[in-house]
């Protein structure tokens, strides 16, 4: 299987599970890491609030234009695992093991279009909560979610205290 570079920073998360029926929040049952440095990374892991170890690690290497969408894709197939997209993923993907895909060289972008469009059509059936951290290349591509039907809340930076050592200074951003 791949590795993910350890130089790689995370700059969104996706907590995946179901939202409360009267409450707001999630009970997680997966969570989502983008990595970006070198090359962007999808990280898929399951979720324990007991800090039990819960099954495979899934990695994926997005496409640049379409990673919000490449990483709900795997949701669908790995989380939710709808049995049509599950069938034409099968039926798509070069690499048979969908753990570990290069969306580059494991998929034509004609038919990774059939599949992100098969995902627009998917039900409500979880809740994303979507944190997208200040640089995150996915900060343009959040009105994509217009297009989904699942409860989602997206969380994005209204203050920033960051120090740089290169500058040795300390830069404050936006109010609490």
């Amino acid at each position: 299987m791949g590795q993910v570079r350890a130089l790689s920073t995370v700059t969104a998360q996706i907590l995946v599970g179901q939202g409360h029926p009267y409450h707001d929040g999630i009970n997680p049952s997966h969570r989502l890491y983008l990595l970006e440095n070198s090359r962007p990374s999808l990280v898929l892991l399951s979720e324990s609030l007991t800090g039990e170890a819960n099954g495979n690690k899934v990695i994926w290497v997005p496409t640049l234009e379409s990673t919000l969408e490449d990483a709900l894709l795997m949701i669908a197939i790995h989380v939710i695992k709808d049995p049509e997209i599950v069938r034409l993923a099968s039926l798509f993907f070069a690499n048979k093991d969908n753990n570990w895909v290069v969306m580059h060289e494991d998929i034509t972008p004609e038919n990774l279009a059939v599949l992100h469009q098969h995902c627009r059509q998917l039900e409500n059936t979880c809740k994303l909560v979507i944190t997208v951290l200040r640089g995150s290349h996915l900060e343009d591509q959040l009105k994509v979610l217009k297009e989904y039907k699942m409860d989602l809340e997206v969380c994005r930076a209204g203050f920033v205290r960051l120090y740089s050592q290169w500058l040795d200074q300390t830069r404050i951003e936006g109010e609490l």
